[in-house]
């Protein structure tokens, strides 16, 4: 079949774009009608509004599928229509700016994946809203709760090398790979759930945004942490993702169904909410859909996503609540199957929760039960908990649609370890959801609803004969469901070489072809291989640093075409984790300076440029250990300033500067007089327990800490902050190997952590840097502080107060001048507090260093750091709020200062005004120029003035 006609958009399908669906008459839902008697005038509630215009989603849907479209002709269709119906908030948007003026109304969120606005306001102003004509359908906001896992005792060890799980095997997961040699290649997986440890090894090399993607396409954070890099509060996803496509190589560890395929992922679920002006699961499907937001790019958007949430009558909801139906459905119109687990409320019957208990059409919507094939042969037994059937929808009212493994399933958990005490329909989802990327790979247009029907019409019957309200349609079987994928393609393969690099193998291009999605990775060794619907297409072989290469190639039915690519390179090298060390408390030296420099080229040259006390740049090569290089510094005198910046060349002359705009940006630090540099590795005299403390237990020690967990939460850290070559770290208490938390912990009162008199007469500039942990989980009321005396102890000045959990080592940089006036007789104090019944608290701290920066004399220097502009510095850093720039100038004038993200980009003017000779300081409360959070990540904020520019890094914590 020649695929050229379903590249083009029908005209059919174009006029449909434009014709917007009616629904029902505008009203209140019942339940939104109870909760609005209950507010009193002044009371706010969060409603999902929902337009009366929507796209012709469902005519669109047959359509394509009648035209035979590809999935990126689809695409591009579903989005554009959905966000054409949604231009038609503008007049309720501007009603709802007029309320927030008059108070009515706190904030709004609007959506296109659905028609639909949410927002927080009280109920006047809810019911003349629904009184709108373009306004269809009112109800309160709608929040998902995560189907917790079914655990059989405790958490348990965790386990390593167990290679294939059985789970895996079950599926036949491994004949697909083995036989069929689909293992999920070019393909993209997601999960809406509790987030995903972005760090653990059966997942890091596969998320989509450690492959030359921006993160932003590849993690939603909807929580409001700000995060850039996927994390995971409760274990959940973690766990999940990893059943989808881990791989832990250097355990033996596979864990997933589709290990070769990539991921995203959003932490909507498990975790609380945020102000509710939106809506965490409209949020995440939106994202979804469209995570690049180009309709016309396909990559980007996942071929599956599981989901491992609903609602049930428990909750307050409506059997067959309908508030996501529509969502979803947009979303599977864009391409994305969807993947629910049942629930695990069983096993009466009629438990399944909602949207899982939809039963509209016979896999819609795709519910998956869960059965125990850990610890039985076939039959697997259907476990206990799994929801059951019927559903009390209307329509085919059989459920769940089939079954997968469920109980005691492997895979990873946080922190980079595995469990296998893990049981539950959402461990059995992630089983399904993969059988769906390998059945991508085999034909990656091959349609949502097609692919379902193949996995219920291969699944293995079990229970009573035929569909049942235990197994559904049976148990899923990968193999068979790859093999029917597999009808009507043929295979591309080839090679891709680097030409700049004498024809060497190119890893991590990509083939597309286009008008479809398929899209081939180039491996180590430079091949690809692919399937795709028999025909003629254009393959484009493109990479992020080269110039892309394309040809005419024919895929036969059944057979192989081949086809080589050569690539030029034409970026630079990438140059990352430069040390950036503020201070250094050595007037001695040479200071060594490290940046990890890689390029898919072979590396020409590295210089490392430096300037001392604003005097002219010098320059030293850097060499080379692997991918990181090295370059000294001579040693300076204390007081003294020092600027530098890389630069690196690979074999095609493609040149790359960190920071990017050097010599005009550049890093800086300053040669301070050290006073206390501890690393806690022996003991400099700090004392362990100071007078008032009242805890019973978890009293301060200096030892090696062994990790303590509340289920997946950390509580105690593992190892100390210098893990190689140090061990040690001050800990509260420290629990035997095995021993769970609060058996060490703080109990009943304070602990203290005091350290050695340090003798700071006279200074003006005084850095104390330290690192610190603190777990706690329970009810509020522990708290971590940090305290300053200058007078042994008679009062105490707080540094930092935590009253939340901050459980990973964390450095915090401040300039104790702020808080004190440095005197002979100075210490710390580092007090945690267990001031709350039945709660576990832990605390840790380590490499701690206090240094002073002195004047230089006048004499010193080009025009001197004495003389010239002064940038230090911020404070704290890293930062969760607000935190200090801190400058001098050495005569008045105009000066700015704004900062940046990594990525160059503007994000907050700081300051534009005259200033005096002399020290000032400028707040940053960590917001942008529009008022929002700026996000997790590294910025950069730069000071101008008198035709100088200075730069330097600041760090915001989430």
């Amino acid at each position: 079949m020649n695929p050229h006609p379903r590249r083009l958009l029908p005209t059919a399908l174009m006029f449909l774009l434009t014709i917007p669906s009616i629904l029902a008459a505008g009203a209140i839902d019942p339940a939104l009608e109870t909760a609005l008697g209950t507010l009193a005038s002044d009371e706010m509630t969060s409603v999902l509004v929902l337009m009366r215009d929507q796209a012709p989603i469902a005519t669109l849907d047959r359509a394509l599928s009648d035209a035979e479209a590809s999935r990126a002709v689809r695409h591009e269709t579903i989005v554009r229509s959905l966000r054409a119906a949604a231009a038609g908030q503008i007049d309720l948007a501007t009603d709802l700016d007029l309320r927030m003026r008059d108070g009515e109304v706190e904030g709004y969120t609007t959506y296109w994946i659905v028609n639909a606005v949410v927002l927080r306001g009280n109920a006047a102003a809810i019911r003349e809203i629904a009184d709108r004509p373009d306004v269809s359908r009112v109800f309160l906001n709608p929040r998902p709760e995560l189907i917790t896992p079914v655990r059989d005792g405790d958490e348990g060890p965790s386990l390593r090398g167990i290679g294939v799980t059985p789970g895996v095997r079950a599926i036949q997961a491994d004949r697909v790979w083995e036989e069929l040699g689909l293992v999920g290649r070019g393909r993209l997986v997601a999960n809406i759930d509790t987030g995903v440890d972005g760090n653990h090894p059966a997942l890091t090399s596969r998320w989509r945004g450690n492959n030359g993607n921006p993160w932003h396409e590849c993690w939603l954070d909807v929580l409001g942490n700000g995060t850039q890099y996927p994390t995971d509060g409760g274990g959940h996803g973690t766990h999940v993702m990893g059943t989808m496509t881990g791989l832990g190589a250097e355990t033996g560890d596979t864990v997933g169904v589709a290990w070769g395929a990539q991921w995203i992922a959003c932490n909507a679920i498990g975790q609380g909410a945020n102000e509710e002006f939106d809506n965490d699961i409209l949020n995440a499907f939106q994202w979804l859909a469209d995570p690049d937001g180009d309709p016309s790019t396909i990559d980007d958007v996942p071929d599956v996503v599981q989901n491992s949430w609903g609602v049930h009558e428990g909750f307050g909801y409506p059997d067959c609540f309908d508030g996501w139906w529509q969502v979803i459905d947009n979303c599977e119109a864009a391409g994305c199957v969807v993947t629910f687990s049942a629930g695990n409320e069983g096993p009466d019957p009629m438990t399944l929760r909602s949207p899982s208990d939809r039963a509209t059409t016979p896999v819609n919507i795709l519910a998956i039960g869960a059965v125990d094939a850990t610890n039985y042969e076939w039959p697997y037994p259907i476990a206990d908990f799994s929801s059951r059937g019927p559903t009390g929808c209307p329509g085919n009212d059989i459920k769940p649609e089939v079954a997968a493994p469920g109980v005691d399933v492997y895979s990873s958990v946080p922190g980079g370890g595995y469990s296998q005490n893990y049981s539950g329909t959402s461990m059995a989802g992630p089983h399904v959801a993969g059988i769906v990327a390998l059945m991508r790979e085999a034909n990656p247009d091959l349609e949502v609803n097609t692919i379902k029907q193949i996995l219920l019409d291969t699944a293995i019957d079990e229970g009573d004969p035929g569909e049942d309200n235990d197994y559904g349609f049976g148990f899923v079987d990968a193999f068979a469901a790859a093999s029917i994928a597999l009808e009507g393609t043929g295979v591309l393969e080839g090679q891709i070489l680097n030409l700049t690099d004498g024809g060497t193998p190119l890893k991590g291009a990509v083939v597309s072809l286009i008008g479809s999605a398929a899209h081939f990775p180039s491996n180590d060794d430079g091949l690809y291989r692919g399937h795709a619907i028999a025909g003629d297409y254009t393959a484009v072989a493109s990479h992020p640093s080269f110039s892309s290469d394309s040809a005419a190639v024919t895929i036969a039915l059944d057979g192989t075409a081949s086809q080589d690519f050569g690539l030029w390179d034409i970026a630079g090298p990438e140059i990352t984790a430069v040390d950036d060390p503020r201070t250094i408390p050595d007037p001695t030296g040479p200071y060594e300076i490290h940046a990890t420099i890689r390029d898919m080229s072979s590396i020409e040259s590295a210089t490392l440029y430096y300037r001392v006390n604003l005097a002219s740049w010098q320059q030293t090569a850097m060499s080379a250990t692997g991918d990181v290089y090295a370059g000294p510094i001579p040693g300076q005198i204390a007081g003294s300033r020092i600027d530098f910046y890389v630069t690196a060349s690979d074999v095609g002359q493609n040149h790359s500067i960190f920071p990017p705009n050097a010599p005009d940006e550049f890093i800086t630090f300053y040669v301070t007089i050290p006073v206390l540099v501890d690393n806690v590795e022996s003991d400099l005299g700090w004392s362990l327990g100071y007078l008032g403390d009242t805890a019973t237990n978890g009293i301060w020690i200096r030892d090696d800490p062994v990790g303590t967990f509340v289920g997946n939460r950390p509580m105690q850290p593992e190892n100390d902050h210098t893990e190689d070559p140090g061990h040690i770290c001050f800990v509260t208490g420290n629990a035997e190997p095995g021993q769970p938390a609060g058996i060490r912990d703080v109990d009943a009162g304070c602990t203290s952590l005091v350290s050695p008199v340090v003798d700071l007469a006279g200074a003006e500039t005084v850095y104390l840097y330290y690192w610190r942990w603190f777990g706690q989980y329970g009810l509020a009321g522990d708290t971590f502080t940090v305290q300053v005396t200058t007078n042994n102890g008679l009062t105490w000045t707080d540094i930092e107060l935590l009253t939340s959990v901050a459980n990973r080592w964390t450095e915090v940089l401040v300039d104790l001048a702020d808080y004190i006036t440095p005197s002979a007789t100075t210490r710390l104090r580092f007090r945690v507090c267990d001031n709350a019944t039945d709660s576990t608290v832990e605390g840790a701290v380590d490499d701690v260093s206090i240094e002073i920066l002195p004047e230089l004399p006048a004499s010193v220097g080009g025009d001197g750091s004495a003389a010239g502009l002064i940038l230090y510095p911020a404070q704290p850093n890293p930062s969760s709020g607000a935190t200090r720039i801190v400058f001098r100038m050495a005569t008045p004038g105009r000066a700015t200062i704004d900062l940046f993200d990594v990525a160059g980009r503007h994000v907050r003017a700081l300051a534009d005004a005259s200033f005096e000779a002399g020290t000032h300081q400028i707040e940053w409360d960590g917001l942008d120029d529009s008022g929002n959070r700026a996000g997790a990540g590294v910025y950069f904020y730069r000071l101008v003035a008198g035709g100088s520019r200075h730069s330097t890094r600041l760090v915001l914590s989430p």
